[in-house]
């Protein structure tokens, strides 16, 4: 469980919540919604990167962490005076207080090297940019997060190549590597670029080609993966280090030397006295190491989408995420009574409900539905979004 405490950044006055696998954000627009999900997805990105290292260094020199989310989200000007950011979840918690620009970090011994690796990523509502331009590889764009999403775009449909009959839609789409261009089918056989598309459907296919990508596709496509670059590599090696001396027993003088246990990782060979002992190291190597879920932050999937089409997607997200082979987790912003009511209609286990409301002066904080409010909410149907108030008292 994560657990996230935000004060005074952009329109957030505060934010004390707990997240769960399944997460939905609901309120006005310019209410912070996006800001709890940058910080959270950010928070994700950093907690992955201390674990990969084994080291919070980076973020204890001066304002790195806030600067890093900053220029990530394009979020010049939302940090204030006294700015406060706190994350804890089952293997360390970190805070950062602009008032005094530090950033202090802990592990939880207990749970430290259960860590295991997600993919972190943030589904912008901009999204559909890679679809209206036919070289949107060539495109410059100010906002890292588009930037990112659109490298993970190109994983996703170089790996995917195809997907029929997309949510039953009858709407098929295709990967034509030889042009490195997105093509589409509509449902009565009408081929197109997807360029030349609806604006259902550049807004449909980025988002769930992609999805399909990072809640299966993955596993696969990194198993088949064997390019690094230099920096990934000695990541990698430093990793494997600290975790080789963690489990490796030297034998004692005298002792006699019993056959050797070779694991082989990245290239290097590492030797171990114990069957026991390799197969801690293994395993928690490929904890460390291979992507083990995905933990995806998803700005408005109804964008442009008719309700039933909205429906069948929230559908199959509940598929993915409740997946039995990956712990996979959604933090979801909407503003459709749809989606809303879907997700309260399926009874979730670990499902939280978040309310932005405002406190007075532009300023707006974030609270979690209870049991009896979301019972409310779902009796009330899309009628929850024009009686928003009642629910926020």
């Amino acid at each position: 469980m994560k657990h996230i405490v935000i004060k005074d950044f952009g329109p957030l006055k505060s934010a004390d919540i707990f997240l769960g696998r399944t997460n939905l954000i609901i309120g006005m627009q310019s209410s912070g919604k996006s800001c709890v999900m940058m910080i959270a997805c950010h928070c994700s990105w950093v907690e992955k990167r201390i674990a990969l290292r084994q080291s919070a260094t980076e973020f204890m020199q001066g304002t790195s962490f806030i600067d890093m989310l900053i220029s990530y989200y394009h979020a010049k000007g939302y940090v204030h005076d006294d700015t406060y950011i706190e994350y804890q979840s089952d293997y360390m918690k970190f805070m950062y207080d602009q008032a005094t620009r530090k950033f202090s970090h802990e592990w939880n011994s207990k749970k430290r090297w259960s860590y295991r690796r997600p993919k972190v990523s943030y589904i912008p509502a901009e999204r559909n940019v890679i679809s209206i331009v036919e070289k949107w590889d060539k495109m410059d764009v100010a906002y890292n997060s588009i930037l990112d999403f659109k490298t993970d775009w190109d994983a996703a449909r170089k790996f995917i190549k195809q997907e029929t009959d997309i949510l039953g839609t009858g709407i098929s789409y295709r990967y034509d590597d030889a042009a490195s261009a997105d093509k589409i089918t509509t449902a009565d056989g009408v081929p197109l670029n997807m360029v030349d598309s609806s604006s259902g459907v550049q807004s449909l296919i980025p988002q769930f080609v992609h999805l399909d990508y990072l809640c299966k596709g993955i596993y696969e496509d990194e198993k088949n993966r064997s390019e690094k670059n230099y920096s990934e590599k000695q990541l990698i090696n430093n990793l494997l280090e600290i975790l080789y001396y963690r489990h490796f027993k030297a034998l004692d003088d005298g002792q006699n030397k019993p056959s050797q246990i070779v694991i082989n990782k990245n290239g290097r060979d590492y030797i171990f006295y114990s069957a026991k002992d390799a197969k801690a190291f293994d395993r928690e190597a490929a904890h460390f190491l291979n992507t083990d879920h995905a933990e995806v932050f998803l700005e408005e999937p109804e964008s442009n989408l008719f309700p039933p089409t909205q429906f069948q997607l929230m559908n199959w997200i509940v598929d993915r995420t409740y997946d039995r082979t990956h712990r996979n987790s959604f933090f979801i912003a909407t503003h459709s009574p749809y989606i809303l009511n879907h997700l309260l209609q399926e009874n979730l286990t670990d499902f939280r409900l978040f309310l932005s409301y405002p406190v007075g002066k532009g300023c707006y904080s974030i609270k979690a539905a209870s049991e009896e409010e979301i019972q409310q909410i779902y009796d009330n149907g899309s009628d929850a979004f024009f009686n928003f108030d009642a629910f926020c008292e």
